[in-house]
């Protein structure tokens, strides 16, 4: 009966042990799951900045793909309102420099409107000088102009150059 005895107490003790051990490992196995599901939750988050960074660099590539790379006016019309619909030419210039400074400014907004003009100042070797611009259309007809006019002319076709 003693023999008994002890086989049952060393079986309690194993039983004892074991169900410890089981809940040190549960416990563990509980704290990784929670630390896993908050990586889980930061990771999400971050996708979800990442989607709407995306978003926004994928609607600016757009807004760039619209103008870039910069071209020819499909027709004279179009360069005509194009001019029509931009204010340089209600200012008016007291001197050449300003002048050319909007020539150049509107130079700058064709590029940013996806299109290509050229401006010039030209010493007129007396005192004076003269300021314009110019651009090509698609059918390679040069028209030039003054920036303070909304007037454009018709020089030539570039092809046959």
């Amino acid at each position: 009966m003693k023999t008994w005895l002890i086989i049952v107490s060393v079986v309690a003790v194993l039983l004892a042990v074991s169900t410890g051990v089981g809940f040190w490992m549960s416990r563990d196995a509980k704290a990784e799951l929670a630390s896993t599901e908050a990586e889980l939750a930061s990771t999400k988050a971050e996708l979800t900045s990442t989607k709407a960074e995306l978003a926004s660099t994928e609607a600016e590539l757009t807004e760039i793909e619209e103008v870039y790379p910069p071209g020819y006016f499909s027709s004279s019309t179009t360069l005509q309102n194009w001019l029509a619909d931009d204010n340089i030419s209600d200012r008016s210039s007291v001197d050449a420099v300003l002048w050319y400074a909007n020539a150049q400014e509107l130079q700058q907004r064709a590029l940013e409107d996806g299109y290509i003009i050229n401006a010039y100042i030209w010493d007129n070797l007396d005192g004076t000088y003269s300021v314009y611009c110019d651009a090509v259309t698609e059918d390679n007809s040069l028209y030039w102009w003054d920036p303070e006019t909304d007037d454009i002319y018709y020089e030539l076709d570039v092809k046959h150059f």
